[in-house]
């Protein structure tokens, strides 16, 4: 990348423009030798915005002044017409209508290129994508997976609530949720309260909050009969999916919010309100999308077809349940929850 200092700069904007335009390189545009702002292509550009947008965290984009003025209105200058934006750091090149180059200053440059290559670390192009997707469909769940605990969830064994949370300590999302905390500090054990209650008669099992973690995700069992628990976070996790059973309804519902935005409204009938709360799960029919292509969770299409091809299972819950498995590395540890080997909590407000 060449350099050119700030006075030849503004003695002939349109000759910079069109050597930028015509060999696509970059100018760096110098005051005294120091580096203040960078002249590029409008494709390149694109590029960077394109994938820094993409990018979480990084703060506030800088606004630095470029020291080249602020006229007002179109700036003819040769072919090309030049627009200052409001902040004065960042100038648009238009020829013919056409964004050719932009000016940006230096550290805004820098902010857009380090965001730009840490969404890049993830990209791949759509066929790309497809094959990978392919490939983790095709791996046997890590560990117990779900699909485990399908027949009895359904019957509301041992929880009517499963809640998979990414990004969040499991004690942590415990407490947040109303858990007692010194029953958290305790480590009481599902078993301990079950033993509990045979002993002296009461009924804490269907009112405490079981959880822990398995590959990279806190997981929550509970009952919300009297809504003794929190169903949200603030602020909202990553990635969170919850399954619920009510089976004097026959509803059995699944959910997944990505930064607390809802990803899978159901099917709406004709006529009917169209509502974004849940999906019902005796929706799903073994052989059938569930998903529309362009619809967020259509990728969980192909996992459900792994599932089916594998015969592990023939009722159809315990079959979505095990494309959930493949899909996100959902898992529960079989023995310590039918042991009663497993953290709990009684709710917060009922010590």
């Amino acid at each position: 990348m060449d350099n050119v200092e700030l006075s030849e700069v503004i003695s002939d904007f349109a000759g910079l423009v069109g050597r930028v335009e015509e060999t696509g390189e970059r100018v760096c545009v110098v005051d005294g030798g120091e580096p203040t702002s960078v002249l590029l292509p409008a494709a390149e550009l694109a590029e960077l915005e394109h994938f820094a947008q993409r990018a979480h965290g990084g703060g506030h984009r800088p606004r630095s002044r470029s020291g080249l003025g602020q006229p007002f209105g179109p700036d003819p200058q040769g072919p090309y017409v030049r627009f200052v934006h409001a902040d004065g750091g960042r100038i648009t090149f238009v020829r013919d209508r056409t964004v050719v180059a932009e000016l940006r200053s230096v550290a805004e440059l820098e902010w857009l290129e380090d965001r730009a290559r840490t969404a890049r670390q993830g990209y791949m192009p759509p066929k790309q994508v497809a094959a990978f997707e392919e490939f983790l469909a095709r791996q046997d769940p890590v560990g117990d997976g779900v699909a485990w605990i399908a027949g009895s969830w359904q019957n509301q064994e041992p929880f009517t609530e499963l809640v998979f949370i990414k990004g969040r300590a499991a004690e942590d999302v415990a407490l947040a949720y109303g858990a007692d905390a010194q029953d958290i500090a305790d480590g009481l054990l599902l078993h301990q309260v079950e033993e509990r209650d045979a002993r002296e008669g009461t009924d804490d099992l269907s009112r405490v909050l079981v959880f822990g973690e398995e590959n990279g995700w806190t997981w929550l069992g509970y009952h919300d009969f009297d809504h003794a628990f929190s169903r949200s976070l603030d602020p909202p996790p990553e990635q969170q999916i919850t399954l619920n059973a009510t089976m004097a309804k026959a509803i059995y519902d699944f959910s997944y919010l990505e930064d607390g935005v809802y990803q899978n409204p159901f099917p709406i009938e004709d006529g009917a309100e169209d509502r974004r709360d849940m999906y019902e799960l005796i929706w799903y029919t073994p052989g059938e999308a569930p998903f529309a292509p362009e619809a967020p969770l259509s990728f969980l299409n192909l996992h459900l077809r792994i599932a089916e091809k594998a015969g592990n299972w023939t009722d159809n819950i315990a079959l979505f349940f095990e494309g959930l498995e493949r899909a996100f590395g959902l898992a529960l540890p079989r023995d310590a929850i039918t042991s009663g080997n497993v953290r709990c909590a009684r709710p917060a407000a009922r010590r």
